[in-house]
């Protein structure tokens, strides 16, 4: 076999691969709308490059204006999944507007030969706008969820591929002789631009896996973090926040504050109401507290029906302020599961860090003892934690 032949077999190896893995995807629900679109991406791409190849059984143009029209669609079903992925609405107009163009574009190529440097110019120039804008909506699309540097990043390859063709592919038909007459090479001497087919495909597939990797990382990163039922932060990831912060005052002085809170009577609630509109009760208080809170703030489900909420670079007037709007949120709400039958009210404890030489188990002991004095004196109320220089 000659190189090119070892080189076709690689590359058809290579799209079935990926071509089988983004079904696989699909049908097991992994980013499942853009994994459809990948792998009618690596299909057509497959008879593209086998049209290019075989030229010399057919008429050249022939061959190369459906080869670039199979690109063309492929390019579009990368680009359409890529917006799926990054849940953006497809344009769909322009779509069919570029692929009317590239349909156009071949038929005068297969028609006749007047005007196939043109008509080559428009296929070419559609499928590098339509990898370009790919990249785009990779940076775009992504800038939020992953962060900018990474948007970047995993835009990176579509933006050196649309750069590549149009550097390369698309200066060919223009200026005849300037890449040595590639159009009019047979094909048994395309081995590089194979080799370079196999490397952009193999590096836009693998970059799209990463997309997909990260994607799930992060998801399974939240549910580690979050409480299932409110989606409020959990006990661990809270406390690893309060050990950041505790270690932020000491080397930069100020202080910060906790609120302990906990939903009065909530055994009666669900003694006499089932778990059910417990449950219901718990995410509707839980979202209250999470609203009510400022944007630098934590809130989290300790655990039950307890809460606690991080406020950094908080006194004991700010603490209070916060605490204030959120016992008047939580009595405010409605609660259609319990039928007004009961007042759903919260208890808040309050203690300040403001001395680097406190411990956080300390902090929490004094934390406690406010959240019970206020439950033992009625509920639904507020409750200071004593200083530390006063306990002392």
């Amino acid at each position: 076999m000659t190189a090119p032949q070892w080189l076709l077999v690689v590359f058809f190896s290579q799209q079935a691969l990926f071509g089988l893995l983004w079904l696989a995807a699909a049908l097991l629900r992994i980013s499942r709308h853009a994994a459809w679109h990948w792998a009618l991406y690596a299909g057509l791409t497959l008879p593209a490059v086998l049209l290019i190849m075989s030229r010399e059984q057919m008429a050249p143009w022939v061959a190369l204006g459906a080869a670039n029209l199979l690109f063309l669609g492929s390019a579009t079903a990368l680009r359409r999944g890529m917006a799926q992925f990054a849940r953006r609405p497809p344009r769909d107009v322009e779509y069919a507007v570029l692929l009317l163009a590239g349909a156009v574009a071949t038929a005068v190529m297969m028609v006749s030969e007047r005007g196939t440097l043109s008509a080559i110019a428009v296929l070419v120039g559609a499928v590098v706008w339509t990898v370009a804008r790919t990249a785009d909506e990779i940076r775009c699309g992504l800038a939020e969820e992953f962060g900018r540097r990474a948007a970047l990043w995993c835009a990176l390859p579509s933006g050196l591929t649309a750069l590549l063709l149009c550097s390369h592919i698309g200066m060919a038909p223009l200026i005849p002789g300037l890449y040595g007459s590639d159009y009019a090479r047979p094909a048994g001497e395309s081995a590089e631009a194979l080799l370079v087919v196999i490397l952009v495909s193999l590096l836009l597939h693998l970059n799209l896996c990463a997309m997909v990797a990260f994607r799930l990382v992060r998801h399974l990163q939240h549910l580690s973090d979050h409480d299932p039922l409110t989606g409020l932060l959990g006990r661990r990831p809270m406390e690893e926040r309060l050990q950041a912060e505790a270690l932020r005052q000491s080397r930069q002085g100020g202080s910060f504050a906790m609120l302990s809170i906990d939903i009065d009577h909530f055994k009666q609630i669900n003694d006499r109401f089932g778990h059910v509109a417990g449950d219901a009760v718990l995410v509707r208080v839980a979202h209250a507290l999470k609203h009510t809170a400022r944007a630098v703030d934590s809130v989290a489900r300790m655990g039950g029906e307890e809460f606690g909420v991080l406020l950094p670079g908080c006194d004991r007037a700010g603490a209070h302020d916060v605490a204030q709007r959120m016992l008047e949120v939580v009595r405010s709400q409605q609660h259609a599961e319990i039928d007004g039958a009961m007042r759903v009210t919260v208890s808040i404890g309050i203690a300040v860090y403001d001395d680097a030489s406190e411990t956080l188990a300390m902090l929490q002991r004094r934390l406690d003892k406010a959240l019970y004095l206020a439950k033992s004196s009625g509920r639904d109320q507020i409750r200071q934690a004593m200083p530390l220089a006063a306990l002392a």
